[in-house]
């Protein structure tokens, strides 16, 4: 994990990457994913805030990019999110340039507004093999992202 960036970095762009387990689920499923897609769309737009979100029916991983202090306490709010438990903070790094500019939540829907479709544990079988890495995770999001 990253060391905290000092005080003076406050203004510079940030990238986090983080996993989450759902609690979302049954009948509020489609409902949940598109309320937290309205409300992160609005409130990232108005900070500056870019990103994709990645769901795969039992997990979230979500880029956050843009300014040290907005997405701080962008993620200091979704630890406190009921949608999801078990957060695991996968990347903390200064950029120079955004990987999702333009997206204030990209977000792939597959058959049923189920998410993107892919293997049951993809998530975790991603991260354990890459020693808690978000390598595999950002690069994934960057493909579907440029075949869309």
């Amino acid at each position: 994990m990253s060391v905290p960036p000092a005080p003076e970095n406050f203004g510079e762009l940030v990238q986090i990457i983080y996993s989450s387990r759902s609690l979302l689920g049954g009948e509020g499923l489609s409902a949940g994913i598109s309320d937290i897609l309205r409300i992160s769309r609005q409130n990232n737009a108005r900070d500056d805030i870019t990103g994709a979100l990645f769901f795969n029916g039992r997990a979230f991983a979500q880029v956050l990019e843009g300014p040290q202090l907005a997405v701080s306490n962008l993620y200091a709010s979704l630890l406190k999110d009921k949608r999801h438990t078990d957060v695991c903070l996968l990347q903390h790094e200064y950029i120079t340039r955004r990987c999702f500019e333009g997206w204030a939540m990209a977000y792939v829907e597959g058959a049923g507004g189920q998410g993107f479709t892919i293997t049951p544990g993809f998530l975790h079988d991603a991260l354990h093999r890459s020693n808690g890495s978000s390598g595999p995770v950002l690069q994934l999001m960057k493909y579907v992202m440029a075949e869309r």
